[in-house]
């Protein structure tokens, strides 16, 4: 069998996948990877998985746990673990939600703004366009009520009840709302990075940006076909090792919010629906008001 090689990948020479010798490895390697350093989509592929690797496995920051003994992560020995900060007692909670935040929606719009050179609102960031705030609006209902029935049944599974809340210390129902405001950063980062960096970005990359894309005609490039897809997989991975409910939820979620966020151009409504949610789960969990 012959393989072809890609029309990009000069350094392979012809029939040498069909012989390769060890020199053929690197090479494969560099053409998978120098696409990181040439174009849009690789660029975003790239560093969205990286700053999603820094944040960790559900944001617990695992990097800093290897170079800090104080660092335990969020949900982790809340009678043991080391006080960062002392007036709030869910201060590695907090902490984590707002690496998320610079990690996975401060960095990306750097690179958006100074390397892409586009605005902040073809990914995601900006409200809905005027025409289309109604159907913003109805998304976020209809989103929101369908999903309270399968919050409520995640919310009776044990695998869930020892996750959620992150936080369960709660001594009053004011410290349960504080807690919940404090946690909306962390839905705006996991929103934006895989609903937002990631789908708009792909999205959106046009077929003259990407040489030997094979289209020849100005458009959008074959992403745009994947792009659900891809930001659902990889919200999905991000969650392997969650419990059952959660993990298999992640599949409906990611092509529900991301159709839902390119037909309305925005991720706001699907960030505020996920967050409530969770508040309701969390709510439902720890029973703050008894």
């Amino acid at each position: 069998m012959k393989y072809p090689i890609p029309e990009d990948c000069k350094e392979l020479k012809e029939g040498e996948l069909e012989k390769p010798k060890i020199t053929t490895v690197f090479k494969v390697i560099w053409c998978s990877i120098r696409n990181f350093f040439k174009e849009r989509a690789g660029q975003i592929i790239g560093s969205a998985f990286i700053l999603i690797m820094i944040w960790g496995y559900h944001g617990e920051l695992d990097l800093l746990g290897r170079f800090w003994d104080g660092w335990s992560g969020p949900g982790k020995d809340f009678a043991t673990r080391t006080k960062i900060i002392p007036s709030i007692p869910w201060d590695q909670e907090l902490i984590s939600f707002w690496a998320g935040a610079i990690l996975l929606v401060i960095i990306p719009m750097f690179l958006i703004k100074f390397r892409f050179k586009q605005k902040f609102s073809e990914y995601g960031l900006g409200l809905p366009p005027k025409g289309k705030r109604k159907l913003a609006f109805l998304s976020f209902l209809f989103l929101t009520l369908i999903s309270l029935p399968a919050f409520w049944i995640g919310a009776q599974d044990e695998g869930m009840r020892q996750v959620y809340p992150f936080f369960k210390d709660f001594k009053t129902g004011l410290e349960f709302i504080l807690y919940q405001f404090s946690y909306l950063p962390f839905f705006i980062a996991i929103e934006f990075i895989f609903r937002g960096y990631i789908l708009f970005g792909l999205a959106g990359i046009k077929d003259e940006e990407v040489p030997n894309s094979g289209g020849g005609t100005p458009g959008v490039f074959f992403f745009s076909k994947y792009a659900i897809l891809i930001s659902m997989l990889s919200y999905t991975a991000w969650h392997l090792g969650k419990p059952v409910p959660e993990l298999w939820g992640t599949l409906v979620w990611g092509l529900a919010a991301g159709a839902i966020a390119l037909s309305i151009r925005s991720i706001w409504p699907i960030v505020f629906s996920h967050w409530l949610l969770n508040v309701f789960l969390d709510a439902v969990i720890a029973k703050p008001f008894n």
